[in-house]
């Protein structure tokens, strides 16, 4: 059996009797596909176990829309509200949790050390 790429989070070829893999690409996607769907999967068991009821559908401005939960406008907001999270923790691991959020914090550093092409043609320094 030939083994195809697993990166990325888009389908573009079935799996059939010559491949092992799925074979996925995702075009600027830097999410592992696996950790997604594993969290998704979590959550959504989570969800039936507890019984809980999905929040009420947002019909404008989301980040304005506080019944919908927090919409982060920001990594930095988004990894805060993460990294305190228990149910994250419950549902991957704590080390899972504290594993990202260092690798965020990471990526967080060295973005505010450099400055990007559209920021200088933007003209920020």
């Amino acid at each position: 059996m030939q083994s195809v790429n697993r990166h990325g989070t888009t389908p573009t070829q079935p799996q059939t009797d010559d491949t092992d893999t799925q074979n996925a690409v995702g075009k600027g996607a830097d999410a592992n596909a696996y950790l997604a769907l594993a969290a998704y999967v979590a959550a959504m068991a989570h969800g039936i176990e507890e019984r809980l009821t999905a929040r009420p559908a947002c019909d404008g401005d989301a980040y304005q829309d506080q019944a919908t939960g927090p919409l982060f406008t920001d990594l930095s907001e988004a990894l805060t509200y993460f990294d305190n999270s228990t149910i994250a923790q419950l549902l991957v691991g704590k080390d899972v949790v504290r594993h990202y959020a260092q690798a965020s914090r990471a990526e967080l550093a060295w973005h505010r050390r450099h400055v990007t092409d559209m920021e200088r043609q933007r003209g920020i320094r």
